[in-house]
């Protein structure tokens, strides 16, 4: 009776498994194609970094909630996209001056460490002109180069999210847990951004907006709300995405290389997404590669 038992079991698992494993797969899917579709149509232009504020403004937006519900819905989608388009232009129009830039990333640093104690949804709009400045400062300099990041981000987090949520709609969108434990922490979080740059520039002189970011991940894993072993767990697989984002730096690899690793490291992190929560590790890691790709 025992073994009748466990074989019933058994097939109620492979079922419950194989009803699960498309959707899972369809989420990875949707996701990789959200981060590594204007990646890769900017690369292979030419113009890398209006690829990668592309795509770093669709998976920003992607992570705050469904976009093609409602006038007021899009409206937001097209805010948000212009919101990361304008920082990323500040960052293009400040990078040589590297004590404005320092202050703009203690602003925006100070700004996310705060907004990790409201909820998630605060957070992660705290993160858009983090990753907009950051990436804006590793493009070309200029008012021509600030106005191409604005359209690149209007087009890619705005109107081409959109038009997938037409073209291929899914039930599922994925958030991400960036909310932290109360003040633990609070002052590194702050100074995360700004300190990391300085010392970067002074040991390294080149990619410091991804060291910046990279110390400032490293934080944000440190300080994030569950258990032990879960941050242990997200802490090894930032830890892993680093080491092989400083390798790929190293060696200069092409930019395409670059692409391939952050639609990896998208698809991978969404396939092992629990209850539409996507690991840490995965979103801070991908916007990682996107930001090393033109620091």
């Amino acid at each position: 009776m025992l073994s009748v038992m466990e074989a019933v079991e058994t097939r109620s698992a492979l079922a419950a498994l194989r009803a699960h494993f498309p959707a899972r797969w369809q989420l990875a899917l949707r996701f990789g194609v959200v981060v590594g579709a204007p990646f890769a149509a900017g690369t292979s232009a030419g113009a890398h970094p209006l690829g990668a504020i592309a795509a770093a403004s669709a998976l920003l937006i992607l992570l705050m909630g469904p976009p093609g519900y409602g006038i007021a819905r899009r409206s937001q989608v097209i805010g948000i996209a212009v919101l990361i388009g304008l920082v990323a232009a500040i960052g293009a129009l400040v990078q040589n001056h590297e004590v404005v830039l320092v202050l703009l990333l203690l602003l925006v640093g100070g700004f996310f460490a705060f907004a990790r104690k409201v909820d998630r949804s605060m957070a992660t709009i705290a993160l858009v002109p983090i990753v907009g400045l950051l990436i804006g400062s590793g493009a070309s300099d200029g008012l021509r180069s600030a106005v191409e990041l604005l359209i690149a981000s209007l087009i890619g987090g705005g109107l081409y999210l959109l038009l997938l949520d037409r073209v291929w709609p899914s039930p599922e969108h994925p958030s991400v847990a960036l909310e932290g434990r109360a003040k633990r922490l609070l002052p590194a979080l702050i100074l995360a951004l700004p300190v990391g740059y300085v010392l970067a520039s002074a040991a390294v002189d080149w990619h410091m907006g991804a060291y910046a970011f990279a110390l400032l991940s490293l934080l944000v894993i440190l300080n994030a709300r569950g258990a032990h072993r879960t941050t242990r767990h997200e802490l090894l697989g930032f830890v892993v995405i680093l080491a092989l984002v400083i390798v790929e730096l190293e060696v200069d690899v092409r930019v395409d290389v670059m692409v391939f690793t952050a639609l990896v490291v998208a698809i991978i992190g969404a396939w092992r997404a629990e209850r539409g929560t996507v690991p840490l590790w995965s979103i801070l890691g991908t916007l990682l590669v996107l930001i090393a790709s033109v620091s």
